[in-house]
């Protein structure tokens, strides 16, 4: 929960309107110098006539006037240190006023003649040499701006003013309405002209921003990570609940979480994953793989603090929530929320392969992310990869009973994801086994959302690949009012109903038209949602048509060249490269694409859940790829992607065994191909287009067909022939999911 105080100033510091080291020492000095400046003017300006004050019984320095005097300065200079410029106003026209009191003193005694000229320039170089300093030296147009506002005051008030005799401020003294105030009154105008600033100070030092404490926090194995801590503003290490971050991409990034998390009032832990920037690690570390560890060390170690209570929830989207995971599956003592955005807890089923290797993915990210060894890693990964080596990767899964297991799972969390992401299914299967394979305590307690997004791109920006989807589509306001119902449980006892909606899902289709069917949030009580699994055939005419199988049996082929692959173009990739809805008619005329597709539609066909395309193949070669595309071919001829596939012959079973195919183009093979999940209507009006081929590089490697483990590169290679059977004896068909119950599933649909 935002703590609306903390919020302010750290809002007022971020922006710069709040330095706490320039409030007390450079405003607090200005003020003091120029202030006494002014003080010690105005007042041998006047002492000149005190022996007639005393002889007139009218003393313009009595006792309740000096304390007036007195009090005033303190109010302006407690005011003034607020902010620099409103320093700088009051400095400049502090002096300006002085300068015109030297010039008094000046024209009266000719041996100060010196004065008057001195009290002239002053009030003419004075505003001058500041808009100089402030536009040319050290720009800030806020004191610019103040300057100029000083020079107003000085012209149409201090001027006037400080020009007075003294009889004529005496008598102008004498008529403030002020005098006229009950005490009581006066007490409160001083309580407030005193407290106000005050209490602005007070706080502007309690709530500055936390200052960062770093450590070199020791894991179990003697590797230290870098780790900063920021105290939450005010706390003055009372202990609280704590925040905990881990990252590849560099501790001293993360101040968009400082800002998040500390205004929320929580303690805060960023860490360096392990041989990540200032952490260490060797050149032989494995990014992920000991997160499953190192997670859980920290956790003990920010348990040991005097400043914890006791709670911890980590965050973090992609990488940063992908090690969550594996630490929670250890069910450490203390973490008892996660925030997992744009993540998957099996990391070698989503992030590495997906049916096929992703390549580009894989190797940019690796490169860019430990960019010391990050040939090492790969080529670690090859050689553990084809096939799976599961004790290599059973720390980086929770599906493996020995290591992290969802069965250890003790947390609430807000899952968050995208049907155009990377890791959009290992979000949902993130959901769904925390929700159900899970310890007794975390079950029920989980909340899920899926948006119309690419990579963490959830947040002011609409646009997702070529494709522009209503305002309603941002998600950055549900995800954080979710997560903050699902933190406020966990780390501060507050009650929250998790019998009401615990999932929300965008309901995507056509962004040219306009309609209440689609492009609108729909929410449901879990996932996935009951539905039947409607068969769409492809036929010998090219058509797909829904669950009537065709009578016609027929064999389309292509010719598959590793040399010249069938180029990406969009899709659920990393941002680095093309990624979300892009047109792909530049390649679905190449020879080796097979296009299959309906009429056009006369009313809406609507998906939602999990699709797949069972495909029955023959090929020329031992090892291959298919792949799959499902699109929305829109009135104007764009074939805008919706969701894709691939699958490497050899892993048709699972990863874990290579099961090569003979070679012989008279046996078939049935493959099922995981184009993941989405949520889409087909408008009337449009198709849909289902595109097969063998290659979609570099989102997928580019198979050399020879049955060779996973290389950066290939010196030899094979041509394949492969063909796409359909009819009734070897029928090939899309699964394309159509939900049903929904009045009992959905809380609004």
């Amino acid at each position: 929960m935002i703590n609306w105080i903390i919020m302010i100033f750290f809002q007022l510091y971020t922006l710069g309107f709040l330095n706490i080291q320039q409030i007390f020492i450079t405003n607090l000095l200005l003020l003091i110098i120029f202030r006494g400046i002014f003080s010690i003017s105005y007042y041998f300006n006047y002492y000149k006539d005190y022996k007639r004050e005393l002889k007139e019984e009218r003393r313009l320095y009595n006792k309740n006037e000096a304390i007036y005097f007195s009090l005033k300065q303190l109010s302006i200079i407690l005011f003034g240190m607020i902010w620099f410029p409103i320093t700088i106003c009051i400095c400049f026209y502090s002096l300006m006023v002085s300068g015109n009191y030297w010039k008094q003193s000046g024209n009266r005694k000719p041996k100060l003649k010196v004065l008057n000229y001195l009290g002239r320039l002053t009030t003419f170089l004075a505003p001058l040499i500041g808009i100089i300093w402030f536009l040319l030296i050290e720009l800030d147009y806020y004191s610019i701006a103040a300057v100029g506002l000083s020079l107003f005051f000085y012209l149409n008030y201090g001027l006037k003013t400080s020009s007075l005799s003294l009889s004529n401020l005496i008598e102008k003294y004498g008529k403030r309405s002020s005098l006229k105030f009950p005490k009581i009154v006066k007490a409160a105008v001083l309580v407030l002209l005193i407290g106000i600033p005050s209490t602005i100070l007070t706080f502007s030092a309690v709530y500055a921003p936390p200052e960062k404490l770093t450590y070199m926090v020791e894991m179990r194995d003697g590797v230290r990570l870098a780790t900063d801590v920021y105290i939450a503003p005010g706390s003055f290490n009372t202990p609280k609940p704590v925040i905990l971050i881990r990252t590849p991409y560099g501790k001293n990034g993360m101040d968009t979480y400082r800002t998040f998390y500390s205004t929320q009032d929580y303690h805060l832990v960023i860490q360096d994953l392990r041989g990540t920037h200032d952490s260490e690690g060797g050149n032989d570390f494995l990014l992920f793989t000991s997160d499953y560890q190192d997670g859980v060390d920290i956790i003990n170690w920010i348990l040991a603090q005097n400043w914890c209570n006791g709670k911890i929830a980590s965050s973090g989207p992609s990488a940063l929530a992908i090690n969550q995971y594996f630490y929670a599956g250890m069910g450490p003592q203390g973490l008892v929320a996660q925030q997992l955005w744009f993540g998957t807890p099996e990391l070698y089923d989503h992030a590495i392969y997906q049916g096929s290797y992703h390549k580009s993915s894989v190797e940019q990210w690796i490169e860019s992310t430990a960019p010391d060894n990050w040939r090492y890693q790969i080529e670690t990964l090859f050689t553990y990869s084809s096939p799976q080596n599961a004790v290599l990767y059973n720390s980086t899964s929770l599906s493996y009973p020995i290591g992290p297991h969802y069965s250890n799972i003790s947390v609430a969390a807000i899952h968050v994801g995208g049907w155009y992401d990377h890791f959009l299914q290992g979000t949902i299967d993130g959901f769904i086994n925390y929700d159900d394979n899970s310890a007794i305590a975390a079950q029920g307690k989980q909340k899920l959302i899926i948006g119309p997004w690419t990579h963490v791109n959830l947040f002011d920006s609409t646009k997702q690949g070529e494709l522009t989807y209503p305002k309603n589509s941002r998600g950055f306001d549900l995800a954080f009012a979710w997560e903050q119902s699902v933190f406020d449980y966990a780390l501060l006892g507050k009650s929250t109903d998790w019998n009401k909606e615990r999932v929300a899902y965008y309901l995507m289709g056509d962004v040219d038209t306009h309609s209440d069917e689609w492009n609108y949030w729909r929410y449901a009580y879990d996932w996935p949602l009951d539905h039947v699994d409607d068969k769409w055939y492809f036929t010998s005419t090219g058509a797909l048509i829904n669950s009537t199988l065709p009578s016609i049996n027929k064999s389309f082929s292509y010719l598959y060249d590793p040399r010249d692959p069938v180029p990406t173009l969009g899709g659920q990739n990393q941002p680095f490269d093309p990624n979300g809805p892009m047109d792909q008619r530049s390649i679905e005329n190449r020879n080796d694409v097979l296009i299959f597709e309906t009429p056009t539609l006369t009313e809406s066909v609507e998906i939602v859940g999990r699709i797949l395309g069972n495909l029955s193949i023959t090929s020329n070669c031992t090892d291959t790829d298919f792949t799959l595309k499902l699109t929305d071919v829109y009135p104007d001829g764009r074939s805008m992607l919706i969701t894709d596939g691939s699958l490497t012959t050899r892993s048709r079973f699972n990863y874990t065994s290579n099961v090569f195919m003979s070679g012989n183009q008279n046996d078939v093979y049935e493959l099922l191909i995981d184009l993941w999940t989405t949520a889409y209507v087909f408008a009337p009006g449009h198709k849909i287009r289902v595109a097969i081929s063998s290659s979609n590089y570099p989102r997928f490697a580019a198979n050399p067909n020879t049955g060779a483990t996973l290389a950066f590169n290939y010196l030899n290679y094979n041509i394949a022939n492969n063909t796409v059977l359909i009819g009734p004896d070897y029928p090939s068909y899309i699964i394309l999911p159509r939900l049903v119950n929904m009045s009992s599933t959905h809380t609004s649909f």
